[in-house]
């Protein structure tokens, strides 16, 4: 008897920790068994009944995928709908998956819907007035409910008292206090924003220093410090594509510091530049928040040329900017003014490698980066100046421990 009333009581504590998270966050909130199969429901927003189906098959996928993951999801379906889940335990009960959902991520697709609809108007219509009631959340509300999600199971029931106004000595909304008060720094915003100026400088630093185990580890701590969807709260896409260009334009000033060249720092920013602008929901901007300063940091790493003396940094700034054309030495050691014996020994002592070593380098480093789209192979070997494919794939081989193709299907 003592196990059954053991049990009743957990049960309790898991129903009131999410009806907790339902008030919390307003938004659908259910807990389902392990096999997908919905236990308890908290709902704000009513499913039309034709979408039950669909959500069931989401609960099954989202519920396996947690399981084997043991971490939690987000996972967007065709319509556009978007769901969190998490396992949550509690002592004495089995584990459950927790779902949050569905909610947008993105401004609806009116155009995908009339599409999967166009034969039942009825539902088209429906579907459309659904989706235009749900909530858009942006990247660090998301990040906000994981949080939440993941310590469900140790949210107690905590007892409150209701105060009196009696027991006020003075006033609260005397006038002149008043005054007071609203004259006075908001210190909880004040606080945020210099934690995001200290992130931003050891980011910053980071990559000025190429150090891409250091800028996993400030990521990894300032995932939803970054969230300006206040300012445009019903465009959170516009919202996080501008604070997108903005860490785009800090992470190029940083590299710049790590002595970068131009030619590179140009390349790279414009290249994020494009990819901000084509992406059109948070999923596809969060990962380029997680992607960008990994790349800078990358960047610095491969291209910075402080600690080689004079000599040696105009020689290799001169073949990273001209890579793509044929290394002629002599005019090279023209450009240098030195005699070329003397630059190809010098090189090769300071950069541990030949001339021609350091230009395929840079070639097939430029090639790495073209191998990510879905243009030929022989279009980018003669893009970055080899004339014959099989050459250039040998090379890359030869650098890399695998061909091109084999490179592409991994990254």
């Amino acid at each position: 008897m003592k196990r059954v009333g053991y049990i009743m009581v957990d049960h309790l504590q898991m129903t009131s920790a999410s009806i907790s998270i339902f008030h919390l966050i307003n938004t659908n909130t259910f807990i389902l068994t392990i096999d997908g199969s919905v236990h308890l429901a908290h709902e704000s927003d009513q499913l039309p009944e034709f979408l039950q189906g669909i959500q069931q098959r989401d609960f099954i996928f989202l519920s396996g995928q947690t399981v084997h993951n043991k971490q939690c999801c987000m996972y967007t379906n065709e319509l556009g709908l978007t769901y969190l889940s998490c396992i949550v335990e509690f002592e004495g009960e089995e584990a459950n998956i927790w779902v949050v959902g569905p909610f947008l991520m993105q401004i609806p697709d009116a155009h995908r819907i009339n599409a999967i609809f166009h034969t039942e108007l009825n539902k088209r219509d429906v579907m459309l007035d659904f989706v235009r009631s749900l909530k858009m959340f942006s990247i660090s509300r998301i990040q906000s409910i994981v949080n939440i999600l993941n310590n469900a199971g140790s949210i107690p029931q905590i007892p409150y008292r209701t105060l009196n106004s009696q027991f006020l000595e003075s006033d609260p909304f005397d006038k002149n206090n008043m005054q007071h008060i609203l004259r006075q720094p908001d210190e909880k915003d004040t606080k945020v924003i210099e934690i995001r100026y200290e992130i931003e400088s050891e980011i910053m630093n980071a990559v000025e220093n190429g150090d891409r185990l250091k800028m996993q580890e400030i990521m990894s701590k300032s995932n939803n410090l970054f969230d300006f969807s206040e300012r445009l709260p019903n465009q959170p896409v516009r919202a996080m594509k501008n604070m997108l260009i903005v860490f785009n334009t800090t992470l190029r000033i940083a590299a710049e510091k790590g002595k970068v060249h131009p030619f590179f720092l140009h390349h790279i920013s414009e290249k994020f530049a494009k990819q901000i602008e084509r992406s059109d929901s948070i999923n596809s901007l969060n990962l380029l928040f997680e992607v960008m300063p990994l790349e800078y940091c990358d960047l610095v790493k491969d291209r910075a040329i402080s600690g080689y003396s004079p000599l040696v940094k105009q020689a290799a700034q001169y073949i990273k900017i001209h890579f793509s054309k044929p290394l002629n030495l002599k005019q090279l050691a023209q450009y240098c003014l030195v005699h070329p014996t003397h630059l190809s020994r010098q090189f090769k002592k300071e950069m541990n490698m030949t001339l021609t070593d350091f230009h395929n380098r840079m070639r097939i480093d430029e090639a790495k980066l073209l191998l990510k789209d879905s243009t030929s192979i022989d279009r980018i070997a003669g893009y970055v100046g080899f004339d014959d494919a099989g050459y250039f794939t040998r090379i890359f081989q030869k650098l890399e421990g695998m061909t091109p193709s084999k490179y592409r299907k991994t990254t």
